[in-house]
């Protein structure tokens, strides 16, 4: 299955181009139509080609040059094949090799439609402290657990954002951040101990950083979620996030 939609494209670019400035790489090229970024390796998003206009396509010779950039920084070429990505172009990297990494879904919410409740517990700085960085990597996959990685990410966001911390009994056991851009704001790195999990505590997280998007003067939500994990794709959806879109990461792997 290739990227599917299920809102107006408008929407889906509206999204794809805040992604750039809400969850930055610490290099970005723009070619042809496609944000191709580089961070080090840390995140699929920042550091892949993406299509930030409708129906962007790209030639051989273009994805051979994308292609090259990625081998000269040292990591493997990746396009996210969005419903903004042309279908030929889909089909020069299938023919190229391309094979899928995993799929996600763009979710949308009209923050407009509820009220949001700030918790208690949880304390909120507009800049991500050593503690938070730590605390978010303690809690990735292996290849996600380099603090000064996501530093640099973090770190060149230029727009408004929050980032929260949970605690318990004086110990930080939840992150997350928000972003907001021209009135979007985008949920990323929420993360929770999986000894604090199943007791609304994630909840209460997310909860808290829509009130602060929304005080921000945000009014539509985004984010991304992977296709296999339902029970993030559930907590959302009772914020009032809607399936926008789905997307494939597709990679080049190479010997």
């Amino acid at each position: 299955m290739t990227s599917a939609l299920f809102g107006p494209l408008a929407e889906v670019a509206a999204c794809e181009e805040r992604i750039v400035n809400c969850w930055p790489a610490p290099s970005t090229l723009l070619i042809e139509g496609f944000a191709v970024r580089f961070a080090n390796g840390y995140s699929g998003r920042a550091n892949s080609a993406s299509a930030v206009r409708i129906d962007a396509d790209i030639d051989e010779k273009t994805i051979a040059t994308i292609e090259t950039l990625y081998r000269e920084g040292g990591l493997p070429p990746v396009f996210r094949d969005t419903p903004l990505m042309s279908r030929a172009t889909r089909g020069r990297l299938d023919q190229r090799g391309y094979r899928l990494k995993d799929a996600s879904f763009g979710m949308m919410a009209d923050l407009t439609a509820r009220s949001f409740t700030r918790g208690a517990d949880i304390e909120i700085a507009p800049r991500a402290s050593a503690e938070w960085l730590d605390g978010v990597s303690r809690f990735q996959t292996p290849d996600k657990r380099s603090p000064e990685h996501l530093k640099a990410i973090v770190w060149a966001i230029r727009v408004p954002t929050a980032f929260a911390i949970v605690r318990q009994e004086g110990r930080a056991i939840g992150f997350g951040c928000i972003a907001i851009d021209r009135g979007y704001a985008e949920i990323a790195s929420v993360m929770l101990d999986p000894a604090a999990r199943g007791r609304g505590i994630g909840r209460a997280l997310v909860e808290t950083l829509l009130a602060e998007a929304v005080a921000a003067g945000a009014r539509t939500g985004f984010l991304q979620v992977e296709v296999n994990n339902r029970i993030a794709k559930a907590l959302y959806e009772t914020f009032g996030y809607r399936d926008l879109y789905r997307y494939e990461t597709l990679w080049l792997r190479e010997s």
